[in-house]
């Protein structure tokens, strides 16, 4: 059995319990690999973080304002899970916001940069660059939005978007993709797609809520760039299915390799 069998065989048997999407590209050569509902528009939960980022960048750098501006902050913006703020200090720089939200995905830090841009301004950047189906309806943690039938959404054509105009610096300046990437290989939370393989350096963000849990990121590999996009929801456990994410992916892994060691002979 091939590894396209392999990664259609495990699709098909998570399908079966919980709705799956998947994509794999070649960034390099612009090339499908493997795609499986990748179309979908699904509740985004933490991944919605990456646009959100390049749309505080986008306001950086087209105002008067640096990175290393500070932004004061409420004590009714310290949610309950809280990673990064220090007791009694409320003044943290742009940067230091956006370092935390990619990061360690800290909800304080991310919604304390949605109520500085606004929600209005970070939705008309999404449509700016091409996000067709990403949209941001509520702060993190928002139970109370969430009941009234609001919530954040994407797709993995979406996220594929994203990193692609990281990678070929098509958007913002060429310093802030950079950054914005950098950024991105500091992620600290590493239990969906790269849980079993450990010798890549994957510059990605990982996403979940209850029953539902996702990651989008990109790694290089003899000079070529490649992005693995996985979600799932509606999954029987509340707590999602990182373990199917990180098995998968290992096979989809073992797959590029192949195709890299095929396209370089």
């Amino acid at each position: 059995m091939n590894y396209i069998e392999q990664i259609n065989k495990f699709v098909k048997v998570i399908q079966k319990h919980e709705n799956i999407n998947v994509m794999v590209k070649n960034i390099t050569s612009d090339t499908i690999l493997y795609n499986y509902q990748e179309n979908n528009i699904f509740v985004s939960a933490s991944i919605i973080k990456v646009p959100i980022m390049l749309a505080i960048l986008n306001y950086v750098l087209n105002s008067d304002i640096k990175l290393d501006s500070y932004i004061n902050i409420d004590k009714d913006d310290i949610l309950s899970d809280n990673k990064c703020f220090k007791k009694e200090i409320y003044q943290y720089s742009i940067e230091e916001l956006i370092t935390w939200m990619i990061t360690v995905s800290d909800n304080s830090s991310t919604n304390v940069l949605i109520k500085y841009l606004g929600f209005e301004k970070i939705n008309n950047y999404f449509k700016e660059i091409g996000l067709k189906d990403t949209k941001l309806e509520r702060y993190m943690l928002d139970e109370e939005a969430i009941n009234k039938g609001k919530n954040n959404y994407t797709s993995l054509n979406d996220m594929y978007k994203c990193f692609k105009y990281i990678i070929n610096k098509e958007i913002l300046t060429n310093e802030f993709c950079d950054l914005a990437l950098s950024i991105l290989y500091k992620q600290k939370v590493n239990n969906q797609i790269n849980k079993y393989i450990k010798n890549i350096k994957f510059a990605h963000k990982t996403g979940s809520l209850e029953y539902l849990n996702s990651d989008v990121g990109i790694f290089e590999l003899n000079k070529q760039i490649y992005f693995i996009g996985i979600s799932v929801y509606d999954t029987p456990e509340k707590n999602g299915d990182r373990e199917n994410v990180g098995r998968l992916s290992e096979i989809i892994y073992k797959y590029i390799l192949e195709q890299n060691l095929l396209c370089s002979s």
